[in-house]
């Protein structure tokens, strides 16, 4: 039964949070899954669910989380999915574009709220169009960064791509590097990695054939992503990876956005539905705030330096081990 299009069962609940008189009542079941365990991914997940306690959902109180990693296999994302189905889950949040992927084949026919976080493209992963389902995009600029680039690395002619094709995500914008790399006079190797075992191969094979390394927001690359560190120091090559919480991991420049902040946008949505406002109700959003962090630990290990002006370019410098943001 529906009013308006939006769950009673969902009314109430949100109204018994909201006011907090929850008691006894049975507090509201929201399964998390994401398809591997990395700094990013992880990050966005205790975004949501900060931001629901700062709302008032206080885990074991008024709500309970079920959370789930799907270890980088898409067949165990499914089974997740499947056993959220099974379990009764009020409301799932899938993190990443494979985990969303699984989560709305099969909650596509219900009337149970999805909300993806942290997917590239939502429309070309085919989350879009059904009235359950809303979320929002980590969709990054790919042509700014390989702009940054050229500005960083004068010279810079030939670089390296690692990527998995079996990623909606990686693919959409491996297309999108290939794209803005044949406009900019860069000549791009890329080299697949179909798991996170294929990685280290995968990233020695681009020794003595480029002059920087460049990896997306693409999940297998960053569960493994040591081995590409360790490689792009042993050539002395810079290293671009689309993930600001990864500086700390050995890389040179990272870009993109604070997934911490990713999470608590992906809460909002959350919220809003929990008040009542049904997912069609509820276009998905855009991240915004694209960060620059140069390791000046790692470009003084490797024997790189930035320029001044390539300095003024950073949101932030990590030295010392410590990040120190630019005012």
């Amino acid at each position: 039964m529906f009013l308006k299009g939006v769950s009673v069962k969902r009314l109430l609940l949100a109204a018994l949070a909201l006011l907090g008189v929850f008691g006894g009542a049975k507090p509201i079941v929201i399964g998390i899954t994401q398809i591997v365990d990395h700094p990013a991914l992880n990050a966005c997940r205790d975004g949501i669910i900060e931001a629901l306690r700062r709302a008032g959902y206080i885990e074991g109180e008024n709500v309970q989380y079920i959370i789930a990693n799907a270890q980088g296999d898409f067949s165990v994302a499914m089974t997740i999915a499947q056993d959220f189905l099974a379990r009764g889950v009020d409301l799932v949040v899938s993190i990443s574009t494979p985990s969303s992927q699984a989560i709305v084949q099969v909650f596509k026919d219900t009337n149970i709220p999805v909300v993806f976080s942290a997917v590239t493209d939502p429309v070309g992963a085919g989350l879009t169009g059904y009235p359950n389902v809303t979320g929002a995009s980590d969709m990054i600029d790919v042509r700014a960064d390989l702009e940054l680039l050229l500005k960083v690395i004068p010279g810079l002619k030939r670089l390296g791509q690692i990527y998995n094709p079996g990623e909606a995500n990686s693919a959409i914008l491996t297309e999108m590097t290939k794209k803005a790399a044949a406009e900019l006079g860069i000549s791009l190797i890329v080299v697949p990695a179909e798991g996170t075992a294929a990685v280290p191969l995968a990233a020695q094979s681009l020794l003595g054939r480029v002059d920087a390394i460049y990896c997306t927001t693409d999940n297998t690359v960053a569960a493994a992503l040591d081995a590409v560190v360790d490689v792009a120091k042993k050539g002395k090559i810079p290293f671009l990876f689309a993930d600001p919480t990864s500086l700390e991991r050995g890389v040179l420049i990272c870009t993109g956005f604070d997934y911490f902040d990713h999470g608590l946008l992906t809460g909002e949505i959350v919220l809003k539905i929990l008040q009542g406002t049904s997912p069609k109700d509820i276009p998905f959003v855009r991240q915004a705030g694209t960060q620059v962090w140069f390791n000046l630990d790692v470009a003084e290990e490797i024997g790189f330096v930035f320029s001044a002006e390539a300095k003024k370019l950073a949101t932030g410098l990590l030295f010392g081990g410590e990040r120190f943001v630019k005012e």
